[in-house]
């Protein structure tokens, strides 16, 4: 299994990493645990719910396991029912990523995945960093080129509990920079265009419980670029800020299927997830924002994450 890394800002942040999924395994802010991870590396090999991992080479869902680019239908391996999820298998959080380089402020990962790889076409070569950019601050950023055209969309899949527990987040507080989200189906795959949230419980512009209102929980892409969350104890802060066209945030329902650091099994609701990224399905919506990359284009995009106690 592969070594681990940590960073520091010599601030009150330390953050610990590993090339196996390019996985960030811990975030501790004045001495607190904010992440949701194993005790263990080798765990990750077997998890479930993508704790911490890089997924690609497409995250969230394609619908069909099939998109159709340049009049070229390509069909993909269906992991999800009849859709794909994060990218197939085996995901990219289930690859051993390069070292490139590391020290105490910053690490660098590269992936190899040949044409073919997960049903994708064109071999797509990414390089990927975890770098302290400031008090509190990492910043994930990368680039992405292909041989071949295809869409790519990577993103960070961490969970945070920023109350420093494996409980429930129902007294966290969320806000999302968003004026609208994609409504759903059952499967999780868009059934429409965006929509405002004007009036709804998807209206996060202001300080909200992280559950929404109803006490439901997300999983839904909301139309923006930035996102703060605050523990219940009002404690930790923490804001998102990304280059992405979207930010799905997910309440972690399913994280019941995963165990943490205790070895106890996690809760409905134990942690939330915010993930960056371009539009579930956008390759079969050719008016959304593109996630395709053509030959000699470099796709670059990063996301800042900013821990701070809040005045």
């Amino acid at each position: 299994m592969s070594s681990t890394y940590t960073l520091s800002d010599d601030c009150g942040l330390t953050a610990s990493f590993t090339p196996f999924g390019a996985t960030w395994l811990s975030a501790k802010f004045n001495g607190r645990e904010l992440m949701l991870g194993h005790a263990d590396v080798a765990a990750y090999a077997t998890e479930k719910s993508f704790l911490g991992c890089m997924v690609g080479r497409y995250a969230n869902r394609i619908a069909g396991s099939r998109y159709v680019l340049d009049g070229q239908e390509v069909k993909l391996p269906s992991n999800e029912g009849p859709n794909l999820l994060h990218g197939g298998s085996p995901g990219y959080h289930l690859r051993d990523w390069t070292l490139l380089y590391a020290d105490s402020r910053e690490l660098r990962l590269k992936l190899h995945s040949p044409d073919g790889d997960q049903g994708f076409p064109g071999a797509l070569d990414v390089e990927l960093s975890y770098r302290i950019t400031g008090p509190g601050e990492v910043r994930l950023s990368w680039t992405a080129r292909c041989s071949k055209p295809c869409p790519v969309n990577l993103t960070n899949h961490s969970y945070f509990n920023l109350d420093g527990t494996e409980e429930r987040i129902d007294a966290h507080r969320v806000r999302l920079e968003a004026l609208r989200v994609l409504p759903v189906d059952w499967a999780g795959l868009p059934s429409g265009e965006p929509t405002a949230v004007n009036g709804t419980r998807f209206d996060l512009r202001e300080w909200t419980p992280a559950l929404g209102a109803d006490g439901a929980g997300f999983d839904h892409c909301f139309i923006g670029s930035g996102a703060q969350m605050r523990s219940g104890d009002g404690r930790v802060q923490l804001d998102i800020g990304t280059s992405l066209p979207g930010l799905q945030y997910y309440t972690g329902r399913h994280l019941t299927g995963s165990r943490g650091r205790t070895g106890r099994a996690f809760p409905a609701f134990a942690g939330f997830a915010i993930e960056p990224q371009y539009w579930p399905d956008s390759p079969n919506h050719p008016g959304w924002p593109s996630a395709v990359v053509r030959p000699g284009e470099v796709q670059a995009h990063h996301i800042l994450y900013r821990f701070s106690t809040p005045a």
